[in-house]
C-alpha cells in the first residue's frame, strides 16, 4: 500500500512538474523545431531559402515618420500616413517606378525607438481622420503604395529596451533584459535623451517571448505574410557597452548561444514567409554576418567586412556572391526627412547611383556595350525598363557627344528625348538617329546628345510607350 501510494506521490509530482514547464515555455514545440546552427553559404552560394524579393533589383529606402522625445513622448512629426503616400508617389516617379520597398521608422507608439520591446500599438499620430484607428491608415497606406511600385514595410528593433515600455516589468523578472552578475540591469546607449537596456536573445527566445513578439506583430498586420521582409535594425550579438562580452553575464549564456539564438529568430521569421534585411553585414558588434539568412545589409561597406575577421571570409570583398550580398544604392532617408516635397538632391542619385547599381548587379540583362559610368557623369540604359536611356552630367555641360543606342532597341529612325522630374517624365525635343558602321560591317544606331550640367535627361524610342 506504501508503495502504492508513493508511485501515485511521484506520479502528481511529475504532473506538476510538466503543467509547470509548459507554462513557462508556452512554444517549446517551436522553439525545438528551429536550427541555431551557422549556415555554410560558401556551399551554394544562394541564400538557404530563396529571397521572397530581389534585393538587387528592388531599391530600398527608409522613411522617417515620428521621432519620440527624452520623456517618451511625440517630438515630431515629420510625415502622417497620408503624407508619406505623397512622398512615395514622387520618388516612384523619380525611379521610374523600379520596384520599391520602403521600410517605416516611428511608426509604432510614439515614434522612432518608442516603448521597445513592444510593437503592439500603431503611432496614433500618424493616423487619418476618416480612420478609425492608426492601424486602419497604416493598412490603407499599404495598400495605397502599390500604385506606386512599393512594398511598404517595417523598421523594427530586436536587442533594445526602454523602461516606459509595457514590456519592462515583464521581461526585467524574466531576465530577458540583461544583467551584471549582480543581477542590476546594465546601461545602454542613450537614444535621444532615454537610457536604452538590451535583452537577451537567447533567454527571450528559450522562454518563448521572442516567438510571441513576432506571432504578436503578423496578427496585428497581417499584410506583413503578403509584404515579406522586414528590417531589423542594431542587430548586434553583444551590447556596445560590452564588446567581447556576453550580452547577459548574469545569466552565464555565451555569445556563441547568444548568436545561436539570432539564427533561430531570422529562421522564425523566414519560416513566416519573411526575409529579414539588417543595419550592416559584418562589423565591430558581431562575429557572424549571417551570409544567407540576412536579405540585405542597409550599410554595405567593404572596410566592415576587411578589418574583421569571420567564418569562410572570402579573400575579396568584391567576390562576395550578389544574391549574399545585397545592400541599396541610394538610402533616400535623410533626404526625405530635410525635404519630402521636393526631395532634394534624390534626383541626382537616380542618375549617378541607382542607374549603375542596378546595370552592375544584374550582369544577365545588362548586354550593352556602349555605356558611360563615372562619378560624374552616366550614360547608361535603364535596365528595369523596357526601352530607356539616362543620361546625366553632374559639372560640365554635354555638346553634340555622339553616342550608339542600345541594339535591343532596333532600327529606330527617332528618339524622345524627356526631363526626369517629381512629377514624371516631361517631353523635349524629338532626335534623329544617324547610322554610323560597325565591325564585321553592321551598322549602329546613333544619337549626338546635348544636355545642360544637372539636368536628368531620359531617352525613348519613338515607337514605345511612357
Amino acid at each position: 500500500m506504501k508503495k502504492l501510494l508513493l508511485s501515485f506521490l511521484i506520479l502528481v509530482f511529475s504532473l506538476i512538474l510538466f503543467c509547470s514547464a509548459c507554462n513557462t515555455k508556452p512554444d517549446s514545440t517551436a522553439i525545438k523545431e528551429v536550427s541555431g546552427e551557422y549556415y555554410d553559404w560558401t556551399k551554394t552560394k544562394q541564400p538557404e531559402h530563396p529571397w521572397n524579393h530581389d534585393y538587387n533589383k528592388t531599391l530600398i529606402s527608409k522613411i522617417l515618420l515620428c521621432t519620440r522625445d527624452g520623456e517618451g513622448n511625440v517630438n515630431e512629426v515629420f510625415l502622417t500616413f497620408e503624407q508619406a503616400l505623397e512622398t512615395i508617389r514622387k520618388l516612384d516617379n523619380i525611379t521610374l517606378g523600379i520596384p520599391k520597398i520602403a521600410y517605416l521608422i516611428g511608426w509604432q507608439y510614439n515614434g522612432h525607438d518608442s516603448k521597445y520591446p513592444a510593437w503592439d500599438e500603431v503611432n496614433n499620430h500618424l493616423k487619418r481622420e476618416e480612420d478609425a484607428t492608426a492601424l486602419e491608415s497604416l493598412q490603407w497606406l499599404i495598400k495605397a503604395a502599390k500604385d506606386y511600385n512599393t512594398t511598404i514595410s517595417f523598421h523594427i528593433n530586436m536587442i533594445d529596451a526602454f523602461k516606459d515600455s509595457p514590456l519592462w516589468s515583464e521581461y526585467l523578472e524574466k531576465d530577458i533584459i540583461a544583467k551584471d552578475l549582480q543581477g542590476v540591469p546594465i546601461n545602454g546607449e542613450e537614444f535621444n535623451g532615454m537610457q536604452s537596456y538590451q535583452i537577451s536573445y537567447a533567454q527571450e527566445w528559450n522562454l518563448g517571448y521572442a516567438q510571441k513578439r513576432i506571432d504578436g506583430l503578423i496578427e496585428m498586420i497581417p499584410e506583413l505574410k503578403e509584404i515579406g521582409t522586414i528590417h531589423i535594425d542594431a542587430y548586434h550579438s553583444m551590447r556596445p557597452s560590452g564588446v567581447g562580452e556576453p550580452i547577459s553575464p548574469y545569466l552565464g549564456i555565451t555569445m556563441d548561444e547568444e548568436i545561436s539564438a539570432q539564427r533561430k529568430i531570422y529562421r522564425y521569421w523566414r519560416s513566416k514567409g519573411i526575409d529579414v534585411t539588417n543595419e550592416a553585414g559584418m562589423y565591430w558588434l558581431r562575429k557572424d554576418p549571417f551570409l544567407g539568412l540576412q536579405g540585405l545589409s542597409w550599410h554595405h561597406t567593404e572596410s566592415n567586412y576587411i578589418k574583421e575577421n569571420w567564418l569562410h571570409k572570402p579573400e575579396n570583398f568584391h567576390s562576395l556572391p550578389v544574391a549574399l550580398s545585397g545592400y541599396t544604392p541610394m538610402q533616400c532617408e535623410q533626404e526625405i526627412r530635410k525635404d519630402p516635397e521636393n526631395l532634394t538632391g534624390l534626383l541626382e542619385q537616380v542618375c549617378l547611383n541607382l542607374v549603375p547599381w542596378y546595370y552592375k548587379r544584374n550582369p544577365d540583362v545588362s548586354k550593352y556595350s556602349n555605356v558611360i559610368i563615372t562619378d560624374d557623369m552616366v550614360i547608361c540604359p535603364v535596365l528595369w525598363k523596357d526601352a530607356a536611356l539616362m543620361a546625366y552630367s553632374k559639372k560640365k555641360d554635354v555638346t553634340d557627344m555622339k553616342f550608339r543606342l542600345p541594339s535591343t532597341w532596333g532600327d529606330v529612325s527617332e528618339v524622345q528625348m524627356f526631363e526626369l522630374t517629381l512629377e514624371g517624365l516631361k517631353p523635349l525635343s524629338v532626335i534623329k538617329t544617324t547610322n554610323i558602321e560597325g565591325d564585321g560591317g553592321a551598322f549602329h544606331k546613333v544619337i549626338h546628345i546635348n544636355i545642360k550640367k544637372g539636368n536628368p535627361v531620359v531617352f525613348k524610342p519613338v515607337f514605345s510607350t511612357i
